[in-house]
């Protein structure tokens, strides 16, 4: 937008150059042109070229003034947003919930916020009339040679120091940050303070709570043992209990275990896995306590009744167990011990992925140990016999991953140096 003085310049540019016109033109009529171009006497072209002048000369004087115009727009457009984003950090200074202080290489305070004047109690004004800061801030009779913040002057990174106020007793937490010049020279030093008292105090509050949740763990944790110790050893009193139900039976849960533990091992089962069969091993032929002793000892083979009571110590054990929290995981084992892959095992006739491996584990551990063993109605088959029978019913009544396993345990005869401990706590 054009300003008023430029149009008017303009116009007087163009009034004169027209009046001029109009005048040649009533003198010369149809010759107006070729008196304009013709210059009779210097004092002709002189005349003329001062007429034309006033035309171009407005023109450029206006253009000039425009200029001049949109520059004093320009800078009172730019001292107004100086002044606003002077205004606007200042409000932003004082409304920092820190407090934010600049001094100078000697220390001096050159700047601070409302936040400085509230901790020290001093006016804006006051503050920078030459106090120092450790003086007024931190209220410190020493020099700045020998302040703490001193050392981070000499670093071009930020460092943080923490003081309490001797007066308030108050924690305040300070980050100073030296500034310098295009030649590395220390120019001044920025001071960042806030209130750490609540935190530190919370720190504190918080260290003792979890000392004594600590304590509390560990005598959680030696309860823990406690129990564990006192139920491993239940688990190995009821598995001698089993065992002495019937001389030729002693120590077959101990065995059975021990097979099942290397098998496990071989296999790849987690810790939880191991321990669960572990457990389901020592236990698995507990329902055989309700069952007569003089079927156990029979030493001729049973007939189709004392076999369906021998049969029936699988769903017994689980039955006798499940009152006993903790054991959950370990009753599906013991009723299922007896199943094979091919359905004709006992009590529920499960087939392949119906019988979990921790059951299929203690088949085959459970197996190889009977066949291996003395009984009442016969002498020891032999490791050899057993490991054939193992093979023979492979895929059909035993899972193949199982024997497969079970066959490489006895190969590097890792049954003789166990990789883990047949009872935990032993």
């Amino acid at each position: 937008m054009k300003s008023k003085l430029s149009i008017i310049v303009m116009f007087f540019g163009w009034l004169i150059f027209t009046t001029y016109l109009v005048y040649a033109s009533s003198q010369h009529g149809a010759n107006t042109h070729q008196y304009l171009l013709s210059f009779n006497t210097p004092t002709d072209f002189f005349f003329r070229m001062v007429i034309f002048s006033a035309l171009f000369g407005s023109h450029i004087t206006a253009y000039l003034i425009n200029e001049r115009r949109k520059l004093l727009e320009s800078s009172r457009e730019s001292g107004e947003q100086l002044s606003n984003a002077a205004r606007q950090w200042s409000a932003t200074f004082n409304a920092m919930p820190y407090g934010v202080l600049l001094t100078d290489k000697e220390s001096n305070i050159i700047r601070a916020n409302q936040y400085i004047e509230a901790i020290t109690g001093m006016s804006s004004e006051e503050l920078l009339s030459g106090k120092k800061c450790y003086k007024t801030v931190c209220k410190i009779d020493k020099a700045s040679e020998i302040c703490d913040a001193k050392e981070g002057f000499f670093s071009n990174e930020t460092s943080t120091y923490e003081h309490r106020d001797p007066l308030s007793s108050k924690i305040y937490s300070e980050s100073v940050t030296p500034m310098f010049d295009s030649k590395g020279r220390l120019t001044s030093k920025i001071h960042v303070m806030r209130d750490v008292t609540d935190a530190r105090a919370r720190e504190e509050k918080l260290t003792k709570t979890k000392d004594a949740f600590f304590n509390m763990l560990k005598d959680l944790d030696s309860s823990f043992r406690e129990q564990r110790d006192t139920h491993d050893s239940l688990v190995v009193a009821f598995s001698n209990i089993i065992d002495a139900k019937s001389s030729w039976t002693r120590g077959h849960s101990i065995s059975t275990t021990k097979i099942a533990i290397a098998i496990a091992d071989e296999i790849g089962l987690n810790s939880k896995e191991i321990e669960t069969l572990r457990t389901a091993s020592l236990l698995h032929d507990i329902g055989k306590i309700g069952t007569c002793d003089d079927i156990l000892n029979k030493p001729g083979q049973l007939n189709d009744h004392e076999f369906k009571l021998i049969k029936e110590h699988t769903v017994k054990g689980e039955e006798m167990l499940k009152p006993i929290k903790g054991l959950e995981s370990v009753l599906p084992i013991i009723r299922s011990h007896h199943e094979k892959l091919d359905g004709s095992g006992y009590p529920d006739g499960l087939k392949g992925d119906e019988i979990s491996i921790l059951a299929k584990i203690l088949c085959v551990a459970d197996s190889f140990d009977a066949m291996i063993s003395d009984r009442p109605y016969r002498t020891p088959c032999g490791i050899q016999y057993a490991i054939k029978e193992l093979t023979r019913c492979s895929g059909t009544q035993f899972d193949s991953a199982v024997v497969n396993a079970f066959l490489s345990v006895l190969k590097d005869d890792k049954l003789s140096k166990p990789s883990r401990p047949l009872i935990k706590k032993w």
